[in-house]
């Protein structure tokens, strides 16, 4: 049924144009595959519809009948294309994009400034959360994306890396007893987040002796400067990007934990619907924030 729908608007092309030839290339076909749907279409319904020779066409009187039906769904089909190139082109500057609320105070966010600001015609909107959203569901052109990636049909491109350190106030560590090792940190109190396990890498900065613990919250959030900030206030630990951290330990508000045992960076991605074109205004801005950024950290730059 939907292959007749394509036979039957180049039924009407070829009989509005005059010719096979003529119709295709109105359709952006080759003279071959024309020739074709129009043979199937004719086979289809078991009636001719052209007569053909070398010089010219004419319609039969099945074709003259069914080239009113052949005709509308023409008109329709190029009205609909060409409203939606309208409103393609009225949209094209529109950027749908989610970024971690995390990065909103950070250089991110400096970078997602410079863009609007070298690209004014592009109408940007932010959703600025540290849950992942729903890319397709929510019509979102591309997400920022914090750790690693589940296997799907997105597309992804790495960005930079965020290091982070655990962190705590060292009242709270003074109450906890010695904390010498990684396994002491197992039965504390920590800040989680609900978007990421309750388990922490440890690797030594010397021996590269690894030790993985894990850990029950005592209190979940779903943002990562909360926890900072619940950390902060002597709650328990939390291991937040080095940059949140980095004034509230000039300051002696928290301490690093354990500094010589380091968690990995976490990985931080671009990710896109596989259909988008190359030359959306999408690419451009992932380009100039890969760029920014270079694969080096958030810090660094």
């Amino acid at each position: 049924m939907i292959e007749d729908i394509r036979y039957l608007i180049v039924f009407a092309k070829i009989a509005e144009v005059g010719s096979i030839s003529g119709g295709a290339a109105a359709l952006g076909l080759t003279t071959a595959t024309a020739s074709l749907h129009l043979s199937r279409l004719e086979k289809n319904l078991g009636s001719a519809l052209i007569y053909r020779n070398t010089r010219k066409l004419s319609l039969t009187h099945d074709g003259a009948r069914l080239m009113e039906t052949a005709g509308s769904m023409l008109k329709l089909y190029e009205q609909g294309f060409i409203e939606f190139k309208q409103r393609s082109i009225s949209t094209q500057n529109n950027l749908r994009i989610s970024i971690p609320a995390v990065f909103i105070n950070s250089a991110f966010t400096r970078h997602i400034a410079a863009f609007s600001k070298a690209y004014p015609d592009v109408r940007l909107s932010i959703s600025c959360n540290d849950t992942r959203h729903d890319l397709i569901g929510e019509s979102i052109d591309v997400a920022f994306r914090i750790g690693e990636l589940p296997d799907s049909s997105l597309k992804a491109r790495h960005l930079f890396l965020l290091p982070r350190r655990v962190i705590a106030t060292e009242q709270y560590l003074s109450e906890c007893g010695p904390v010498k090792h990684p396994r002491d940190l197992a039965s504390l109190k920590w800040i989680g987040l609900s978007m990421r396990p309750d388990t922490r890498l440890f690797r030594h900065t010397e021996t590269g002796e690894e030790v993985q613990i894990k850990y029950t919250p005592c209190i979940r959030v779903d943002n990562v400067e909360a926890s900072y900030r619940l950390a902060q206030l002597g709650t328990g630990l939390a291991a937040p990007p080095d940059y949140l951290s980095d004034e509230g330990i000039r300051r002696k508000e928290v301490v690093a934990v354990l500094p010589e045992w380091m968690l990995d960076p976490l990985k931080v991605y671009a990710v896109w619907p596989p259909n988008i074109a190359t030359s959306n205004v999408a690419y451009t801005l992932i380009n100039s924030l890969y760029d920014a950024f270079s694969s080096r950290s958030l810090d660094e730059r």
